[in-house]
């Protein structure tokens, strides 16, 4: 088992995912008290798909991190932190481009080209809006404002409907921009 390190490219690449993220998190539509629609996972499935989970981790982690240290918007909560790192985790897992141009792959669906890629982000957009965005956040934001966890569900529930479509289609667009711009196979990554 070869030991990969991160290279420069890695370390630039994702500090420029993480200061797309910082500026887009300024981009907020809110909804309610409690929710509003953001374009920060773009960058983060962006740098999952090229890195791999944990630079994806990472970068989500790092992105919540820095915004907060940038833009104060009342008290730091790490558990918000946790959840925009784990979405990165997600992201990492299913999208990670050199995981899926593997020769050998037993399911076709996943292989390389658009309609494999379309299906795995449909698949980690709907696990992250599931698991974290209405599980997840929903928890953390009862917990921080002192409400009944229901209450934050039912009023994140219209939000999640309508971002899931348009965010899985800014994600398919940014990653085959990407594709396109650098191919998958020449992307240096750091694991598997």
């Amino acid at each position: 088992m070869k030991k990969r390190t991160i290279n420069v490219m890695t370390i630039t690449m994702s500090a420029m995912f993480i200061a797309l993220g910082v500026v887009l998190n300024y981009i907020r539509i809110p909804l309610s008290n409690v929710t509003e629609i953001t374009l920060t996972g773009l960058p983060i499935a962006a740098s999952a798909y090229m890195f791999g989970p944990w630079i994806g981790f990472a970068t989500g982690a790092l992105i919540d991190v820095i915004g907060f240290v940038i833009a104060p918007k009342g008290v730091y909560f790490p558990g918000f932190t946790i959840s925009t790192g784990l979405i990165g985790m997600i992201y990492g897992l299913l999208l990670y481009c050199n995981r899926w141009n593997k020769r050998g792959d037993s399911a076709s669906l996943l292989r390389n080209g658009n309609k494999g890629l379309a299906v795995r982000i449909v698949l980690a957009h709907f696990l992250k809006t599931v698991f974290i965005s209405l599980m997840l956040n929903c928890f953390w934001l009862s917990m921080f404002y002192g409400m009944e966890y229901k209450v934050v569900f039912i009023a994140s529930l219209p939000k999640e409907l309508i971002n899931f479509p348009i965010e899985a289609f800014l994600i398919f667009t940014v990653i085959n921009l990407i594709k396109r711009l650098r191919p998958a196979e020449s992307v240096q990554h750091y694991d598997e």
